[in-house]
């Protein structure tokens, strides 16, 4: 399929720039709709709904938000804890606002870890997009879900 100027846009803003250090991509060079694509495929694969998962992240992220800073179990063997961070980032996706910087860490019991933006849940809940393999922000759905015990 041919790349429109839009398509080629909305894959500069998802690049590193001066709003989000190293980009949305990470070393993906896969189109978003590839990326978009195949994360889906995955769920639908272990039989998880993209808005059960998102549910799930998302109530993981409230509570460690909730306990200002201090370390809260989300299930038996994952905890999370939220770091603050001033500031603002614009989403890349055009006409979405901006986000509050600070991110959640989920650590499971053997060291596994997903880190947790509000922009980041706000992407996948509108776009589907968990973000592209390497970049730092990125949820590995089939990780997210297996972590959250869904499946």
């Amino acid at each position: 399929m041919k790349e429109t100027p839009d398509d080629k846009a909305l894959e500069d803003r998802l690049g590193a720039s001066k709003f989000s250090g190293e980009g949305f991509l990470g070393t993906d060079h896969r189109p978003v709709d590839e990326i978009v694509a195949a994360d889906l495929h995955e769920l639908a694969q272990l039989g998880v709904a993209q808005e059960t998962l998102l549910a799930a992240l998302r109530d993981a992220f409230e509570k460690a938000r909730a306990a200002l800073g201090g370390e809260v179990e989300i299930r038996p063997g994952l905890k999370a804890v939220a770091h603050e961070s001033m500031g603002r980032i614009p989403s890349p996706f055009r006409g979405d606002g901006v986000f509050e910087k600070g991110d959640v860490v989920l650590t499971a019991a053997d060291g596994e870890q997903i880190v947790l933006t509000a922009l980041g849940l706000a992407m996948i809940e509108k776009h589907s997009f968990f973000q592209g393999r390497g970049s730092r922000y990125r949820v590995e759905p089939a990780r997210a879900a297996r972590l959250l015990d869904l499946v």
